[in-house]
């Protein structure tokens, strides 16, 4: 039974007034003037389908999803491989000698920000792009421009220039990393969003690996200004990978329903949702949601016009829940210990760089294989449980660490045992907010803002870090360990935030994450519909 629309470039059901949209078939849905569905494919329904019509994850388009999705996933790396080389490239000498820094103080953090300020400053640009242009143009635009400042950076031989490279690298990188998780959240198959579109983040850890250890080698066997300049020459290779992979992918189905072109979206949803069958029950029911959902407005096709993200009660909580998870992320103290890892190393006695730069390398290994477990283990546990237990086990991780730096330099345990929790901590952070920094204001935010909502959270995410890379480097230099207190009692807060707001989105498709908006209470009835799905009764 296939559910073709019989115009496939005509309006979508509008909330403006009741409408109906007929499909080849003789049927039809229809959306009232309050917006909700009044007919035939319950959220009932397509749960059921999702679970009985699951492919198999070694199917031959399910490898071709995956790849897909993997080529989102390598603009990850991006920010993660800048998060690492500044770190290594800080504490090495030849970068020292080369601009006249010393690793610590304001002028520090003033190179570290202003990676973070050509972040905020392309905030614009990125719902121009993504919801005008669509997702992989997006993409394409964002990396091509990182590649322009890899070459400024690259070739510095002052630091104004090198700080111009850096400006033009966070440009580049918000424009790219604004439209890739809408992206992956988008073309993920919905029985698996959790751990598909949860892989995203995880590849900042891939950038940081290669950083780490690129930083390591050209520090042992170079001598000169290459030490630092080979590791940001390096920096442009995954950008370039994604300019020339991007479009030999497709473009996110939601967005080309919104755009009208709803053959296409069929078709890619039926090669990659549904075993190559457009009548998959999958693929149409997805459809029909889609369609729904996204021809309530068309204010996407206005780059300038953000009104949907604070027009209405449950749009401000939406973007409140963008705005926590983006400070949540960059505030709990990962920040300061991915840029500063060296500095903290420093302070528990460790005086050999190499030493320090290995210990830098190891770290993202760690995390990395945390940041994967937690993302298979997002639907099964829930984003709220996980984000919970990750932001408590980070206050004692900074607990141990505060109290170890305290001592250190009288006692060898202390700075193992701080050595110990700084890696600790980077799993336990890893494990749950690396996969959904990124998947859960994407989950929460609609279609129709969810690239501009993306882009907000980027803004937010680079205010944060931007009053990070600049206190930290002065409070470290001022108040030593002390600083860490901060954290203690601001993840504390981050814990009563989560319980108190946060909607749980595990086990609910993005269509019926928009249902659960619409009521009184989200949060209860987000939990109470999870409940009723994993006990086999009614959803929603």
């Amino acid at each position: 039974m296939q559910y073709t629309a019989q115009n496939s470039k005509g309006p979508h059901p509008s909330t403006t007034g009741s409408k109906e949209t007929v499909f080849s078939n003789g049927e039809y849905f229809e959306t009232g003037s309050n917006g909700t569905r009044e007919n035939a494919n319950t959220t009932r329904n397509i749960d059921a389908m999702i679970r009985e019509d699951k492919p198999s994850l070694l199917s031959k388009n399910s490898l071709k999803l995956y790849f897909c999705l993997l080529v989102s996933y390598l603009v990850s790396t991006m920010n993660g491989y800048d998060g690492s080389l500044m770190g290594a490239v800080n504490d090495m000498e030849q970068y020292q000698n080369s601009f006249g820094l010393n690793g610590k103080g304001s002028s520090t953090g003033i190179v570290f920000m202003i990676y973070n300020l050509g972040q905020i400053a392309a905030f614009p640009a990125i719902g121009w792009l993504a919801d005008g242009y669509g997702r992989r143009w997006g993409m394409f635009v964002g990396c091509a421009i990182v590649l322009v400042g890899t070459a400024v950076q690259a070739t510095a031989n002052g630091l104004g220039q090198f700080q111009g490279g850096r400006f033009i690298l966070g440009f580049g990188a918000a424009i790219a990393c604004g439209s890739a998780p809408p992206y992956a959240v988008e073309l993920s198959h919905p029985a698996y969003r959790g751990t598909q579109a949860g892989l995203f983040n995880v590849c900042w850890y891939l950038g940081s690996i290669i950083a780490g250890w690129c930083c390591v080698g050209s520090n042992r066997h170079m001598g000169n200004s290459w030490a630092w300049r080979t590791p940001t020459i390096v920096q442009g290779a995954i950008p370039a990978l994604v300019v020339i992979l991007v479009f030999f992918i497709p473009e996110s189905p939601r967005w080309l329903i919104a755009q009208g072109r709803d053959e296409e979206a069929i078709g890619i949803l039926a090669k990659y949702h549904g075993e190559g069958d457009r009548q998959s029950p999958v693929v149409q029911a997805e459809f029909r949601e889609m369609s729904e959902q996204i021809g309530t407005t068309s204010s996407d096709k206005i780059w300038w016009d953000y009104r949907d993200l604070v027009n209405t009660r449950k749009a401000r909580y939406r973007l409140g829940l963008v705005i926590a998870i983006a400070f949540f992320g960059q505030w709990s103290g990962n920040n300061v210990v991915s840029y500063y890892m060296p500095t903290m190393f420093q302070q528990t006695g460790i005086q050999s760089s190499d030493t320090r730069l290995i210990l830098n390398g190891i770290y993202p290994v760690f995390c990395m294989f945390a940041a994967v477990w937690g993302a298979t283990l997002l639907d099964r546990l829930g984003r709220r449980p996980m984000l919970m237990v990750a932001t408590a086990f980070t206050v004692l991780c900074f607990a141990i660490i505060t109290a170890g730096t305290a001592v250190s330099s009288t006692s060898n345990g202390a700075s193992y045992a701080v050595i110990a929790f700084i890696y600790i901590f980077g799993m336990a952070f890893s494990w749950a907010y690396t996969p959904l920094q990124t998947l859960y204001n994407t989950e929460v935010l609609e279609t129709r803002t969810r690239a501009k909502g993306s882009g907000l959270n980027f803004l937010f995410v680079n205010i944060a870090m931007c009053v990070n890379t600049f206190a930290a480097p002065v409070a470290m230099e001022a108040i030593g360990w002390r600083y860490y207190i901060v954290f203690i009692v601001w993840n504390c807060f981050e814990v009563f935030v989560i319980w108190m707001w946060f909607v749980e989105t595990a086990g609910h498709t993005l269509e019926q994450i928009t249902e659960i908006f619409e009521s009184e209470n989200p949060v209860k009835t987000s939990l109470e519909t999870r409940k009723r799905k994993k006990n086999g009764g009614d959803s929603a």
